[in-house]
Formats: C-alpha cells, structure tokens, sequence
C-alpha cells in the first residue's frame, strides 16, 4: 500500500520504543489491521518527540532539503497526521514538532474551530490522505476565546467565528467567574468543544473512528514555554459518535420519506377509497368514489412529516401534550341577557 512505504522510520521508531512507552488511550472500537495501530502510535510518538526536541532547543530540522521537495512533488505527499490548529503567528504547528516538507497535514483557522472548510479540508486528510492521526490543538492565551469570554465586541465576519466557541465559553463562565482563570478553562474546553462538532458533521471522520482507523486526540500548545500538552480522547466519544451515526439515519430516513420512495403505512388512503357518500343522487356519475375505481386506486403516501414524527431523534426533545383551554366568550354576545318583561 502507498500509504506504507510512507512509515519505514515511523514503523522502526514504534518498534523501538512501543513495548515501553503507553502513548495513548486506544478506541473501544477494534482495529482490524495491528499495522494500522502501529502507524497511529508511531505518529504521536514521532509529534511528542519532535516537540521535546523544540522545546530543549535540537531541533533536527528533518526533509526540508531539496531532495525531500522533489521526492514529495514526484510521489506525492503521505503526511502522518492531520493537524487542526490555531492561525495565531506564534504556534508555527510544523516547527512545533520538528518536521518538514509532507511530514503533516495543517489546517489553520482562528480559534481552531470547525466550519465548513475546515470540515471539508480535515475529511481530505483523514480520509484521501489517510492520515492516522487527527490532533485539534488550541493554545494558552488564545486572541480568539478570550474575546468571547470577556464578551468584546466583533465586527465583520469574526462573529460568525465566535459562535463557534461560544457554547464552550458559556459553559466554562457559568462555572467559573473570574475572567482570567475562566479563558484558560475555555482553551481547553474549546478544544473538546471542536472534537465535539467534527464528529458530530463528520460521517467520513466517524467511519474512520469505526474502523479503528483514526484516533482523534486534542491537545494544548504553550506559548511561552513551547510544549504542547496533551489532552487525549475526548471522554464521551463513544457517546457522540453512537448520537451522530443515529441522527444520521434519521435524516436519511426523512429524505427518503420526503421523496416517497419509502412505501406507505398500513390503512392510509382508507377515507378515500370509501363508496359513495349516504344520500347520493340517483344516475349522478361517481367517477370519484364509485367501487369500480376505487379498488383500482392506489392508496395515498403518507406524508413525510407524519412518518418522521415517529421516529424519535436524540437531538430533539419531546413535545409537551397541549394543555386544555377554555372557549373565549365572543365579543357579540352580551354578558348579562336582558329580560324586559322580568
């Protein structure tokens, strides 16, 4: 596989070091492949090393020759990790970890968040790219969480970014007032918050997850120390995938629904396929209710919303039966009846 003939010094570096150093919580899912596994743990290792390397000051500084870019540009690129990080200039994610040239797969964005092209450009990694490895990673100090912490004001297209971190913000502030200790708690709660919501948009990221393909780790990078701590699974990712696999097929079941290609319930279409109505006038033609075509009429679809709203989904709450009401007096009747002759 192409994808292998990447991960000789990945593979040689896991095999030197695997059978003593735990790297990271493995998924409850069962990998299928353990040269897959291998791949995963060897990626972290190769991240944890090279930022220790950054942080005591030897660095390898390794393919960033001309060799490696006219090797990348002829075979392509075979990153072994996908990053999602921070656009803040000081967390330069490849020097960070000590790579080069095809080593990773960066996604940048302020506040880390997942929009749309962030989605979209994370997929490509896990899933053309086939990296092993998705790290989210924010940053002490962060420009971003702290203005929606502090609630400042923002103009342009940053609130549309705020919103992102917002429910994690909110959370965070409600437990913890004051400002500075709570914009610390919400770096890192933006991080889980940001694993929140790719797994929960993301069916090609939770088919990976599925398949033991694909661990999805967050992390913090410090700015001033120049070490990133790691944070680990996110601790209901079991639960987030198994809610986003289920709202999945309930909007499967609703377009399908929708395009009347799921058939009709049982007994609908009964009221119109009845015989003629009590009454009708004789020689009247009955070319709507006669029983001629009435039992070659095929019976009406049920609608799409009538289907759906018996299928429970676990993002939505259940309606709250209508409480009983009394019939308003009408503005034209009289209040007290008037009796002349009493």
């Amino acid at each position: 596989m192409r994808f292998l003939s990447s991960f000789r010094v990945v593979l040689a570096a896991a095999l030197a070091a695997a059978a003593a150093l735990p790297l990271c919580a493995a998924p409850k899912e069962d990998t299928p492949d353990p040269a897959t596994r291998l791949l995963r743990d060897a990626s972290l290792m190769l991240l944890k090393e090279g930022n220790v390397r950054y942080v005591t000051g030897k660095q390898q500084h390794p393919h960033v020759d001309a060799e490696r870019r006219a090797t990348t540009l002829a075979e392509g690129q075979e990153p072994f990790a996908t990053i999602l990080a921070c656009s803040d200039s000081r967390e330069p994610v490849e020097l960070i970890f000590d790579r080069g040239v095809g080593d990773l797969f960066v996604v940048r964005v302020a506040g880390n968040v997942a929009g749309l092209s962030e989605l979209a450009t994370v997929e490509y990694g896990v899933s053309h790219l086939n990296t092993p490895l998705l790290v989210v990673m924010g940053h002490s100090k962060c420009d971003a969480v702290t203005a929606v912490v502090k609630g400042t004001e923002l103009h342009g297209h940053l609130q549309a970014l705020a919103e992102k971190i917002k429910p994690a913000a909110d959370r965070v502030k409600a437990e913890t007032p004051e400002p500075e200790e709570a914009v610390t708690k919400a770096i890192q709660a933006n991080v889980w918050q940001t694993i929140e919501d790719i797994i929960k948009q993301s069916s090609a990221v939770r088919e990976k997850v599925h398949a033991g393909r694909l661990s999805i780790l967050g992390a913090v990078y410090d700015l001033e120390q120049g070490k990133v701590s790691w944070l680990g699974l996110h601790p209901a990712q079991d639960s987030l995938v198994a809610l986003a696999d289920q709202a999945g097929t309930d909007a499967a079941l609703a377009k399908k629904l929708a395009a009347g290609t799921e058939p009709p319930a049982a007994g609908t279409g009964a009221a119109v396929n009845a015989g003629p109505a009590a009454g009708a006038a004789p020689g009247v033609p009955r070319s709507s209710s006669s029983p001629a075509t009435a039992a070659t009429r095929r019976p009406l679809p049920v609608t799409a919303r009538e289907r759906t709203e018996s299928v429970p989904s676990p993002f939505q709450t259940q309606p709250q039966p209508a409480q009983p009401t009394s019939p308003l007096p009408s503005p034209f009747e009289p209040k007290n009846k008037f009796h002349p002759h009493e």
